[in-house]
Formats: structure tokens, C-alpha cells, sequence
């Protein structure tokens, strides 16, 4: 009887690669992993059509694929940034000739009309960027709430127990802290920086540059504040709860291999087969969760990205025609600068998560 339970037990190990391969379909379904392409909207359903977060993707080509296809939606941004650089030079070229005819009493007049025009050639451009960093960024905390709970199951299944749930939390607390702390306080401060931009433009003085300075040191260092916080407990709560699952986890290889008699090595061996497939679950819905969130975040990137340029562009061309109104324009760039930051800090948020999860203790 003795012989036949070790003939039983050593071919259940044997057999454990094959059974692995069925037992992490299974495990994805039970974590929720099927229900991750469903959860993907838009742009980024198209782009993750032909990826299934249950197998292993090419993470490197998928990025490529993802890369030239926002490339190639990208056309339409730069015709707007282009027509929106050339109205504006336009402007300035037109009041700088008005100023050279007119009478000194001009000036002022010609001052106001030009920033009128600036702000009324971007205003339009500057409200469509900010409601598109605003939805990326509300989509990209969504995908990531559907992410998340199904990261951290899968790492829990390789044992990393507490550290998948300690993870989890503070990721989840901070995504949802940068996107209340955007829609509520950075988007409307970058509204009130442009606001005061424009309104000293038009006086053609400065007096409102220092409160504007303020208010992009708040938004930078806001910024800042949340992502410094985030990497800080994400380090730390990993590294404290990394070390108590692989402790609790060698104490149970230790336990199943004593406690065993003669074939507690076989069977501490056929779990470890076990864990492994759960290790290459999590794998492949880490890889598909990461490139869910680029196929989110590259094409608003690339819009906002040519016209924070363009507008950098066009203050520096602008300076050579009418330097006045150099500052508006400048500012004007930096709204766009702060919109990439917002929009880029929430992708990195829900990446660094991913790479977190990704290295949680292994069996």
C-alpha cells in the first residue's frame, strides 16, 4: 500500500506541468483576468483587439505596434497645430504693421487686440487638450481599477500574500488621489494660469506674472508631492511585505517537505509547478495591462505633445516678430507641459504598479 501511494504521488508530480497549463486558464478565469479585454474603451479596444491578456504577449512589439499607430492618427493634430501657429503669427505681423503706421496712441490698442486674437485663436485648441488629458486620465484609472484587484489575486496565487493586497491599496489610494487631486485643484488652477496670462497680456504689463508663477510652482510641485508620495509607500510597502511572503513562503516548502515523510521533496516540488503557472498568468495579464494603459495614454500624449511644441514653437517665433506678447505664448506652452505631466504621471502610476505586481516574491 506504502508502494502504490509513492507510484501515485510521483506521477501526480510528473504530471503536474500539463495539469498547470489547464489550471492557469482556470485561474484566470476565476481571478477575472477574461473580463480585462471587456473593460477596454475606445481607442485602446481597437489597438488590444488582437491581444488576450490570458497568453504571453511580445511586450516590446506590442509597444511598436502601439507607437506607429498613434503616429499615424497623429496627422490630424498637426494640421491643428500648424493653422494655429499661423493665425497667431498672422496676428502678431498685423499689429507690429498697425504699430508701424499708426500713431504712438496705437499702441495699447494694438497690444489688447493681439492678445484678444492669441486667446481666441487657442482657446478652442487649449479647451479640446485639457478635456482630452482629463478623460485619458479618467480611462486610464478606470482600466486600471478592472487591473488591479486581478494583479494582485494573480501574485497572491504565486504567494506573494500580503504583499499583492499591500500593493493593491496603496496603488489604488494613490490613482484615485491623482485623479480627484487633478479634476479638482490642477485643472482648474492651469484654467486660472491661462486666465491671468491672458489678462496681463492684454494690459501689457506684468503684474499678474508673480501670481501666475505661483500658480505653476503649485501645480509642478502638487504634482510632484503625490508622485514622490506614491514610489515612496509603493518601495517601502513592498519591500516590508516582500519579505514576510517569502519567509512565509519558505516556511511552507519547509513545513510540506518535513511533514511528509519520504515524499514531502515531491510533492514541495509539484507546488512549486503549481505556483509557477500562476507566475505565468500573472505575466501575461501584467503584459496586457501594460500595454492597455500605453494604448490609452500614447495618443493623447502625442496630441498634447505637438501642441505644447507648436506653441513653444510659436512664442519663439512670436518673440522675433512681437516680443510683447512673448509671455502669453509661453505661458500658454507651459499649460500644455502641465497637462502632459498630469496625463503622464497617471500612466506611470498604473505602469510602476504593474512592475510592482510583477516583482512580488517568487515561488
Amino acid at each position: 500500500m506504502r508502494k502504490l501511494i509513492i507510484l501515485c504521488l510521483t506521477l501526480a508530480a510528473l504530471t503536474a506541468p500539463v495539469l498547470a497549463a489547464d489550471l492557469q486558464a482556470e485561474q484566470g478565469t476565476l481571478f477575472g483576468a477574461d473580463g480585462l479585454r471587456d473593460g477596454l474603451t475606445g481607442q485602446a479596444a481597437e489597438l488590444m483587439e488582437d491581444y488576450d491578456p490570458l497568453e504571453q504577449a511580445d511586450f516590446s512589439a506590442g509597444v511598436v505596434q502601439i507607437l506607429a499607430d498613434a503616429a499615424g492618427q497623429s496627422g490630424s493634430a498637426v494640421k491643428s497645430a500648424a493653422a494655429a501657429m499661423l493665425k497667431i503669427l498672422v496676428i502678431l505681423v498685423l499689429c507690429q504693421t498697425v504699430d508701424a503706421l499708426g500713431q504712438e496712441r496705437t499702441g495699447q490698442i494694438t497690444v489688447m487686440a493681439a492678445a484678444l486674437g492669441i486667446t481666441a485663436c487657442c482657446a478652442s485648441d487649449l479647451h479640446t487638450m485639457i478635456g482630452l488629458g482629463q478623460t485619458t486620465m479618467e480611462e486610464i484609472s478606470n482600466f486600471s481599477g478592472l487591473l488591479l484587484p486581478v494583479m494582485a489575486a494573480a501574485a497572491t496565487a504565486t504567494g506573494a500574500a500580503v504583499s499583492a493586497g499591500a500593493m493593491y491599496t496603496v496603488a489604488a489610494f494613490f490613482s484615485n488621489l491623482l485623479i480627484r487631486f487633478s479634476r479638482y485643484l490642477l485643472i482648474p488652477l492651469v484654467y486660472a494660469y491661462i486666465g491671468l496670462a491672458m489678462a496681463d497680456g492684454a494690459l501689457g504689463q506684468d503684474k499678474l506674472s508673480k501670481m501666475r508663477e505661483l500658480l505653476g510652482w503649485v501645480i509642478r510641485n502638487g504634482l510632484k508631492a503625490v508622485m514622490y508620495l506614491f514610489t515612496g509607500f509603493l518601495t517601502v510597502t513592498g519591500l516590508l511585505s516582500g519579505s514576510a511572503d517569502a519567509a512565509a513562503l519558505k516556511a511552507a516548502k519547509a513545513a510540506i517537505s518535513t511533514a511528509v515523510p519520504v515524499v514531502g521533496g515531491i510533492i514541495s516540488g509539484a507546488a512549486e509547478t503549481i505556483l509557477a503557472s500562476a507566475g505565468l498568468l500573472r505575466s501575461a495579464i501584467g503584459t496586457f495591462g501594460m500595454l492597455a494603459v500605453l494604448s490609452y495614454f500614447i495618443l493623447p500624449f502625442f496630441k498634447i505633445g505637438i501642441s505644447y511644441l507648436a506653441f513653444k514653437v510659436t512664442a519663439a517665433l512670436g518673440g522675433m516678430v512681437d516680443n510683447r506678447h512673448s509671455a502669453l505664448l509661453e505661458a500658454i506652452a507651459s499649460a500644455m507641459g502641465f497637462l502632459l505631466a498630469m496625463t503622464g504621471s497617471c500612466a506611470v502610476m498604473s505602469l510602476l504598479s504593474c512592475c510592482c505586481f510583477f516583482k512580488a516574491v517568487q515561488p
